[in-house]
Protein backbone atom coordinates (compact mmCIF):
# COMPACT_ATOMS: atom_id res chain seq x y z
CA UNK A 1 0.00 0.00 0.00
CA UNK A 2 1.41 3.32 -0.65
CA UNK A 3 0.37 7.02 -1.05
CA UNK A 4 -0.84 8.31 -4.30
CA UNK A 5 1.94 11.72 -4.08
CA UNK A 6 5.02 11.80 -3.45
CA UNK A 7 6.29 10.70 0.19
CA UNK A 8 8.75 12.46 2.82
CA UNK A 9 10.54 11.10 5.23
CA UNK A 10 11.94 12.03 8.30
CA UNK A 11 15.26 11.13 10.10
CA UNK A 12 15.01 8.52 12.90
CA UNK A 13 16.10 10.17 16.09
CA UNK A 14 17.13 7.46 18.67
CA UNK A 15 16.51 8.44 22.11
CA UNK A 16 18.80 9.32 24.74
CA UNK A 17 17.40 10.30 27.96
CA UNK A 18 19.18 8.11 30.56
CA UNK A 19 19.71 11.30 32.86
CA UNK A 20 20.45 10.30 36.57
CA UNK A 21 17.28 7.77 36.38
CA UNK A 22 18.80 5.54 39.58
CA UNK A 23 15.10 5.51 41.01
CA UNK A 24 13.53 5.92 38.25
CA UNK A 25 10.86 2.69 37.31
CA UNK A 26 11.52 1.14 34.07
CA UNK A 27 9.02 1.69 31.24
CA UNK A 28 6.80 -0.86 31.11
CA UNK A 29 6.96 -3.54 28.58
CA UNK A 30 3.84 -4.93 26.70
CA UNK A 31 1.14 -5.11 24.02
CA UNK A 32 -2.47 -3.09 24.47
CA UNK A 33 -4.79 -6.30 25.19
CA UNK A 34 -2.37 -8.44 27.28
CA UNK A 35 -2.61 -8.83 30.47
CA UNK A 36 0.24 -10.95 32.82
CA UNK A 37 -1.80 -13.17 35.77
CA UNK A 38 0.29 -14.16 38.58
CA UNK A 39 -0.24 -17.13 41.11
CA UNK A 40 0.98 -19.34 43.29
CA UNK A 41 3.00 -22.43 40.86
CA UNK A 42 0.88 -25.16 42.43
CA UNK A 43 -2.50 -23.30 41.55
CA UNK A 44 -1.27 -21.99 38.32
CA UNK A 45 -3.22 -24.86 35.86
CA UNK A 46 -5.76 -23.96 37.68
CA UNK A 47 -5.99 -20.40 37.58
CA UNK A 48 -5.17 -20.16 34.01
CA UNK A 49 -8.29 -22.56 33.23
CA UNK A 50 -10.13 -20.05 35.72
CA UNK A 51 -9.82 -17.08 33.46
CA UNK A 52 -9.53 -18.75 30.08
CA UNK A 53 -13.24 -19.89 30.88
CA UNK A 54 -14.71 -16.80 32.83
CA UNK A 55 -13.03 -13.99 30.36
CA UNK A 56 -14.33 -14.87 27.35
CA UNK A 57 -15.95 -11.67 26.19
CA UNK A 58 -14.96 -10.86 22.19
CA UNK A 59 -15.19 -7.87 20.24
CA UNK A 60 -16.53 -8.16 16.91
CA UNK A 61 -13.98 -6.21 15.00
CA UNK A 62 -11.55 -9.07 15.67
CA UNK A 63 -13.40 -11.55 13.37
CA UNK A 64 -10.95 -13.23 12.19
CA UNK A 65 -10.85 -12.44 7.87
CA UNK A 66 -9.14 -16.05 7.41
CA UNK A 67 -12.06 -17.77 8.95
CA UNK A 68 -14.66 -15.04 8.82
CA UNK A 69 -17.31 -17.87 7.66
CA UNK A 70 -17.04 -20.00 10.73
CA UNK A 71 -16.93 -16.48 12.58
CA UNK A 72 -13.85 -17.35 14.69
CA UNK A 73 -13.28 -13.53 17.00
CA UNK A 74 -10.61 -13.14 18.89
CA UNK A 75 -11.19 -12.74 22.87
CA UNK A 76 -11.64 -9.10 24.12
CA UNK A 77 -8.30 -9.83 26.30
CA UNK A 78 -4.90 -12.05 25.82
CA UNK A 79 -3.74 -13.71 29.28
CA UNK A 80 -0.66 -14.74 29.70
CA UNK A 81 0.51 -16.45 33.05
CA UNK A 82 3.70 -17.24 35.26
CA UNK A 83 4.47 -18.51 38.65
CA UNK A 84 4.45 -15.84 41.73
CA UNK A 85 8.50 -15.34 41.11
CA UNK A 86 7.64 -13.38 38.10
CA UNK A 87 7.83 -10.43 39.82
CA UNK A 88 11.69 -11.02 40.28
CA UNK A 89 12.14 -11.15 36.23
CA UNK A 90 11.12 -9.20 33.85
CA UNK A 91 8.05 -10.32 33.20
CA UNK A 92 7.09 -8.04 36.14
CA UNK A 93 6.99 -4.99 33.72
CA UNK A 94 3.85 -5.88 32.31
CA UNK A 95 1.73 -2.56 32.13
CA UNK A 96 -1.40 -5.14 33.20
CA UNK A 97 -0.56 -7.18 36.00
CA UNK A 98 -3.24 -9.57 38.39
CA UNK A 99 -1.56 -11.27 41.09
CA UNK A 100 -4.22 -14.18 42.37
CA UNK A 101 -3.92 -14.83 45.86
CA UNK A 102 -6.83 -16.87 46.85
CA UNK A 103 -5.11 -20.61 45.72
CA UNK A 104 -3.07 -19.64 48.42
CA UNK A 105 0.34 -17.69 49.73
CA UNK A 106 1.51 -15.73 46.44
CA UNK A 107 5.28 -15.82 47.52
CA UNK A 108 6.99 -12.66 49.04
CA UNK A 109 4.49 -10.27 46.66
CA UNK A 110 3.53 -8.59 49.87
CA UNK A 111 6.68 -7.92 51.71
CA UNK A 112 7.77 -6.92 47.69
CA UNK A 113 4.68 -4.47 48.41
CA UNK A 114 5.83 -2.70 51.97
CA UNK A 115 9.38 -2.41 50.62
CA UNK A 116 8.38 -1.08 47.20
CA UNK A 117 6.28 1.96 49.94
CA UNK A 118 3.62 1.45 47.21
CA UNK A 119 -0.45 2.18 48.73
CA UNK A 120 -2.91 0.87 47.40
CA UNK A 121 -5.04 3.34 44.98
CA UNK A 122 -8.37 1.09 45.36
CA UNK A 123 -9.51 -0.78 47.90
CA UNK A 124 -13.24 -1.09 48.89
CA UNK A 125 -15.96 -4.16 49.65
CA UNK A 126 -14.85 -6.14 46.96
CA UNK A 127 -11.93 -9.01 47.92
CA UNK A 128 -9.20 -6.17 45.33
CA UNK A 129 -6.90 -3.95 45.46
CA UNK A 130 -5.37 -2.37 42.72
CA UNK A 131 -1.54 -0.49 42.59
CA UNK A 132 0.01 1.64 40.55
CA UNK A 133 3.58 2.04 39.09
CA UNK A 134 5.00 -0.97 40.86
CA UNK A 135 6.99 -2.54 39.22
CA UNK A 136 7.50 -0.70 35.46
CA UNK A 137 5.55 2.86 34.96
CA UNK A 138 3.09 3.26 33.40
CA UNK A 139 1.57 -0.48 35.43
CA UNK A 140 -1.27 -1.19 37.14
CA UNK A 141 -1.33 -4.36 39.87
CA UNK A 142 -4.40 -5.62 40.55
CA UNK A 143 -4.03 -8.11 43.55
CA UNK A 144 -7.14 -10.42 44.15
CA UNK A 145 -7.67 -11.90 47.78
CA UNK A 146 -11.22 -13.43 46.89
CA UNK A 147 -12.82 -16.40 44.62
CA UNK A 148 -14.30 -14.83 41.69
CA UNK A 149 -18.00 -14.12 41.36
CA UNK A 150 -20.18 -12.34 38.97
CA UNK A 151 -19.03 -8.88 41.27
CA UNK A 152 -15.79 -9.32 40.96
CA UNK A 153 -15.38 -10.11 37.50
CA UNK A 154 -17.11 -7.42 36.22
CA UNK A 155 -14.71 -5.06 38.28
CA UNK A 156 -11.77 -6.69 36.99
CA UNK A 157 -12.63 -6.09 33.43
CA UNK A 158 -13.71 -2.31 34.06
CA UNK A 159 -9.82 -2.39 35.60
CA UNK A 160 -8.65 -3.67 32.93
CA UNK A 161 -10.21 -1.25 29.93
CA UNK A 162 -9.91 2.11 32.54
CA UNK A 163 -6.12 1.18 32.77
CA UNK A 164 -5.29 0.33 29.15
CA UNK A 165 -7.06 3.55 28.39
CA UNK A 166 -5.67 5.89 30.97
CA UNK A 167 -2.04 4.24 30.39
CA UNK A 168 -2.14 4.68 27.00
CA UNK A 169 0.88 4.03 24.79
CA UNK A 170 3.18 1.77 27.14
CA UNK A 171 6.63 0.70 26.86
CA UNK A 172 8.03 -0.22 23.31
CA UNK A 173 5.20 1.72 21.88
CA UNK A 174 5.97 4.95 23.78
CA UNK A 175 6.67 7.91 21.68
CA UNK A 176 10.40 8.60 21.44
CA UNK A 177 12.67 11.87 20.38
CA UNK A 178 11.64 11.19 16.72
CA UNK A 179 7.98 11.10 17.01
CA UNK A 180 8.13 13.98 19.49
CA UNK A 181 9.81 15.92 17.21
CA UNK A 182 6.71 14.74 14.50
CA UNK A 183 4.34 16.38 16.18
CA UNK A 184 5.34 19.59 17.10
CA UNK A 185 5.35 19.77 13.52
CA UNK A 186 1.81 18.66 13.25
CA UNK A 187 1.22 20.23 15.83
CA UNK A 188 2.63 23.70 14.29
CA UNK A 189 0.88 22.99 10.68
CA UNK A 190 -2.61 21.89 11.93
CA UNK A 191 -3.40 22.68 15.74
CA UNK A 192 -3.59 19.49 16.96
CA UNK A 193 -1.16 16.52 18.18
CA UNK A 194 -1.45 13.13 18.83
CA UNK A 195 0.98 10.15 20.59
CA UNK A 196 1.83 7.50 18.21
CA UNK A 197 4.76 4.77 18.31
CA UNK A 198 7.81 4.90 17.13
CA UNK A 199 7.68 1.94 14.88
CA UNK A 200 5.74 4.23 12.98
CA UNK A 201 7.07 7.15 10.58
CA UNK A 202 5.37 9.92 8.82
CA UNK A 203 5.67 9.04 5.11
CA UNK A 204 2.77 11.64 3.52
CA UNK A 205 0.86 15.25 4.21
CA UNK A 206 -0.59 17.79 2.99
CA UNK A 207 -3.23 20.90 3.92
CA UNK A 208 -6.10 17.83 4.55
CA UNK A 209 -3.95 14.64 5.05
CA UNK A 210 -1.28 13.23 7.55
CA UNK A 211 -0.17 9.87 7.18
CA UNK A 212 1.52 7.97 9.64
CA UNK A 213 2.51 4.19 8.97
CA UNK A 214 4.64 1.35 9.60
CA UNK A 215 4.97 -1.23 6.94
CA UNK A 216 6.94 -5.16 7.18
CA UNK A 217 6.82 -8.04 4.79
CA UNK A 218 4.38 -9.48 7.66
CA UNK A 219 1.38 -6.57 8.27
CA UNK A 220 0.78 -2.99 7.75
CA UNK A 221 -0.76 -0.87 9.89
CA UNK A 222 -1.49 2.85 8.86
CA UNK A 223 -2.88 6.44 11.15
CA UNK A 224 -4.42 8.24 8.41
CA UNK A 225 -5.87 11.54 9.74
CA UNK A 226 -8.08 13.57 7.66
CA UNK A 227 -8.92 17.05 8.07
CA UNK A 228 -12.19 18.63 6.37
CA UNK A 229 -14.97 21.50 6.47
CA UNK A 230 -18.14 21.04 9.03
CA UNK A 231 -20.13 22.24 6.76
CA UNK A 232 -19.71 18.43 5.96
CA UNK A 233 -23.28 16.52 6.96
CA UNK A 234 -21.76 13.43 8.87
CA UNK A 235 -25.59 12.57 10.94
CA UNK A 236 -25.64 9.07 9.49
CA UNK A 237 -23.47 5.60 9.16
CA UNK A 238 -23.80 5.65 5.56
CA UNK A 239 -22.54 9.52 5.55
CA UNK A 240 -19.64 8.57 7.36
CA UNK A 241 -18.81 5.67 5.29
CA UNK A 242 -19.21 8.01 2.35
CA UNK A 243 -16.68 10.46 3.78
CA UNK A 244 -14.36 7.75 4.93
CA UNK A 245 -14.06 5.98 0.71
CA UNK A 246 -13.88 9.49 -0.60
CA UNK A 247 -10.06 9.75 1.47
CA UNK A 248 -9.56 6.28 0.77
CA UNK A 249 -10.36 6.45 -2.71
CA UNK A 250 -8.33 9.69 -3.41
CA UNK A 251 -5.19 9.08 -1.40
CA UNK A 252 -5.01 4.91 -0.86
CA UNK A 253 -4.05 2.72 -3.41
CA UNK A 254 -2.21 -0.34 -3.88
CA UNK A 255 -0.34 -2.53 -6.19
CA UNK A 256 -3.35 -3.31 -8.35
CA UNK A 257 -4.19 -0.14 -8.73
CA UNK A 258 -7.67 -0.77 -7.08
CA UNK A 259 -9.82 1.38 -4.84
CA UNK A 260 -9.83 1.01 -0.72
CA UNK A 261 -12.77 1.22 0.64
CA UNK A 262 -15.76 0.12 3.67
CA UNK A 263 -16.48 -3.59 3.34
CA UNK A 264 -20.15 -3.59 4.35
CA UNK A 265 -20.02 -7.73 3.68
CA UNK A 266 -22.05 -9.20 6.52
CA UNK A 267 -19.33 -10.96 7.98
CA UNK A 268 -17.49 -8.07 8.71
CA UNK A 269 -19.14 -5.80 11.24
CA UNK A 270 -19.66 -2.09 10.99
CA UNK A 271 -20.54 -0.32 13.91
CA UNK A 272 -21.17 3.84 14.42
CA UNK A 273 -21.84 6.07 17.13
CA UNK A 274 -22.80 9.40 16.76
CA UNK A 275 -21.41 12.35 18.09
CA UNK A 276 -21.24 12.79 21.79
CA UNK A 277 -21.04 15.57 24.31
CA UNK A 278 -17.50 16.22 23.67
CA UNK A 279 -18.35 15.98 19.49
CA UNK A 280 -16.57 12.71 19.11
CA UNK A 281 -17.92 10.24 16.58
CA UNK A 282 -16.72 6.81 15.75
CA UNK A 283 -16.57 4.28 12.82
CA UNK A 284 -15.34 1.05 13.48
CA UNK A 285 -15.55 -1.71 10.54
CA UNK A 286 -13.53 -3.52 8.05
CA UNK A 287 -11.94 -2.26 4.96
CA UNK A 288 -11.38 -3.97 1.69
CA UNK A 289 -9.04 -3.30 -0.96
CA UNK A 290 -11.27 -4.09 -4.09
CA UNK A 291 -10.29 -7.02 -6.30
CA UNK A 292 -7.82 -8.60 -3.91
CA UNK A 293 -8.30 -10.97 -0.87
CA UNK A 294 -6.40 -7.81 1.45
CA UNK A 295 -8.89 -6.66 4.10
CA UNK A 296 -8.70 -5.45 7.68
CA UNK A 297 -10.44 -3.72 10.79
CA UNK A 298 -10.14 0.15 11.07
CA UNK A 299 -11.39 2.19 13.89
CA UNK A 300 -12.27 6.23 12.65
CA UNK A 301 -12.45 8.98 15.37
CA UNK A 302 -13.76 11.95 14.11
CA UNK A 303 -13.94 14.97 16.13
CA UNK A 304 -15.56 17.98 15.70
CA UNK A 305 -13.25 21.05 15.85
CA UNK A 306 -16.20 23.91 16.58
CA UNK A 307 -13.61 26.71 17.04
CA UNK A 308 -11.99 26.17 13.46
CA UNK A 309 -15.16 24.88 11.96
CA UNK A 310 -13.71 21.72 11.03
CA UNK A 311 -13.61 17.78 11.40
CA UNK A 312 -10.60 15.80 11.87
CA UNK A 313 -10.44 11.75 11.54
CA UNK A 314 -8.08 9.83 12.71
CA UNK A 315 -8.33 6.51 10.89
CA UNK A 316 -6.50 3.65 11.61
CA UNK A 317 -6.60 -0.14 9.95
CA UNK A 318 -4.02 -2.61 9.67
CA UNK A 319 -3.57 -5.80 7.55
CA UNK A 320 -1.55 -8.30 9.09
CA UNK A 321 -2.63 -11.82 7.38
CA UNK A 322 -3.26 -14.95 9.85
CA UNK A 323 -2.32 -12.94 12.57
CA UNK A 324 -3.69 -11.82 15.81
CA UNK A 325 -4.96 -8.56 15.56
CA UNK A 326 -5.83 -7.58 19.07
CA UNK A 327 -2.84 -5.23 19.87
CA UNK A 328 -2.80 -3.71 16.82
CA UNK A 329 -6.52 -2.91 17.23
CA UNK A 330 -5.72 -1.34 20.86
CA UNK A 331 -2.77 0.34 19.43
CA UNK A 332 -4.60 2.11 16.89
CA UNK A 333 -7.36 3.34 19.67
CA UNK A 334 -5.04 4.68 21.97
CA UNK A 335 -3.53 6.77 18.95
CA UNK A 336 -6.80 7.87 17.88
CA UNK A 337 -7.81 8.72 21.56
CA UNK A 338 -4.87 10.86 22.17
CA UNK A 339 -6.15 13.39 19.84
CA UNK A 340 -5.40 16.92 21.54
CA UNK A 341 -6.34 20.16 19.59
CA UNK A 342 -4.46 23.82 20.44
CA UNK A 343 -6.73 26.23 22.01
Amino acid sequence: MRACTPLFLITFCLCACNKQVKEALPPSAGMPGEILVIANEEALEQVKALFETTYTSKDSLLVLAEKAESGTIENDFSFWYARHKAYESNEKLSPLVVVYETAGSCGDFSADLDKAGVKPTRKGTLPLEVYTDVWAKPQTVVRVKGELNPGLVKALSDIFHTAEKKQGLTGNLAPNPYCDSVSRVIQGNYGFGLKFPPQMSLQFSNREVVWLWQQTNQFYRHVFINIFSDSLKLETREQAVANRNLFTIKYVTNDEKTKTVVSENSLFPLRWSGFDAKGVAVLRGWYTEEGTYRRGPFVRYIYHDKPNNRYVAVDGFVFAPDQSRLSYVRTLELIAESLQFSR
